[in-house]
């Protein structure tokens, strides 16, 4: 396992089996399987992303946007790519309520009727951090645990499949 919350296919014998067996099921299994795993890892990752949050704007763009995505080779934690706060869509927010914003950063504008003036736009964000405040410490938290839960949602669900007598 690397630093960045990320498990290598390679290092994880587990995975490497999961993986493989998924390719030689048949796409039916593989369907609940996928459908499953989001079931129960979704509401995991909320709670990850959840304990993390310290204020109102984190949990609105970031805590309230977190979804999962189950592939056959992948399970994707994302959060912040939905919605909107007020007219600003979460996306535009992600970055700066995530790693921070340079606080005394001032931005030149022009009203309507032509008159120059500055504004600070980034004082409603922490001060930078590079390893983020909410999702990033939340994926290193999250990730074994949907890893692990990954790996037993298709077992699971594949000895039902055979005890069904389904696959063949």
């Amino acid at each position: 396992m690397a630093g960045n919350g990320r498990i290598s296919v390679l290092v994880s014998d587990e995975l490497s089996t999961l993986l493989q067996a998924v390719r030689a099921i048949p796409k039916e299994v593989a369907s609940n399987i996928r459908k499953y795993t989001k079931a129960d890892a979704e509401p995991l990752w909320q709670e990850a992303v959840r304990g993390h949050v310290t204020d109102r704007m984190q949990t609105r763009v970031l805590s309230d946007t977190a979804r999962v995505a189950v592939s056959d080779s992948n399970v994707i934690l994302r959060s912040g790519g939905i919605g909107k706060t007020g007219k600003t869509p979460n996306t535009l927010l992600v970055s700066g309520t995530e790693f921070g914003a340079d606080r005394n950063s001032v931005k030149s504008l022009t009203s309507k009727k032509g008159t120059r003036f500055t504004r600070h736009t980034k004082r409603q964000f922490k001060l930078p951090r590079r390893g983020g405040y909410v999702v990033y410490p939340a994926a290193r938290d999250a990730i074994p645990r949907v890893a692990s839960l990954w790996i037993q949602t298709a077992i699971r669900t594949i000895h039902e499949q055979l005890e069904k007598g389904g696959a063949r």
